[in-house]
């Protein structure tokens, strides 16, 4: 009875955070003015979270749901979003393991961090020609004043707020787990 009370906690929990990235991806903040395109939204950052305390492929899951109703408006924004969200969720939980050392914690949130930002840029060179009309010249002049910087700040702020959360959440399911014990 209690693995499946545990269970249940487990399906709510993560359809609860879903719903929190769905809701999060609607939140739009441009942060370079000469891009105005590139906008950072937090939900990247429950993906991150929900992959640190469930398993890389159910945070990827969760950042895939995340921008599903974004696919009909803007079917490369959202696609983006995605490749970004995903490849951090992926990247942070895959490199930690199984390990709750802070080190081995802020090590995989430098290598999601990396990951991610060039997973992005380098889909920048696909994805923005189509979805501006530009040139892959004009790709390139981007990157280092507005490409690279945005894709750091985007991936660091998401990846840090779901280090610092997930930390938080299991030390409180620690310390239910073990009032239920005794």
């Amino acid at each position: 009875m209690m693995e499946k009370d545990r269970s249940s906690r487990k399906t709510a929990a993560l359809v609860l955070l879903a719903a929190m990235a769905m809701t999060l991806s609607f939140v739009e903040i441009p942060l370079i003015q000469s891009a105005p395109w590139l906008q950072y939204d937090p939900s990247g950052a429950v993906s991150a979270l929900v992959s640190l305390l469930f398993g890389p492929w159910v945070g990827v899951a969760v950042a895939v749901c995340s921008w599903i109703p974004h696919l009909v408006a803007d079917p490369l924004g959202a696609f983006m979003n995605i490749m970004s969200a995903s490849s951090l969720a992926l990247t942070v939980s895959a490199a930690r393991g199984k390990s709750d050392a802070p080190l081995r914690l802020a090590a995989a949130c430098l290598a999601a961090v990396a990951a991610s930002a060039a997973i992005s840029i380098c889909l920048n060179f696909v994805v923005t020609p189509v979805y501006l009309g530009v040139s892959y010249d004009y790709v390139a002049a981007t990157v280092m004043p507005s490409l690279l910087p945005f894709n750091i700040v985007k991936s660091s702020v998401n990846v840090t707020l779901a280090a610092v959360a997930s930390v938080k959440i299991k030390d409180l399911l620690d310390k239910r787990s073990r009032r239920e014990r005794d």
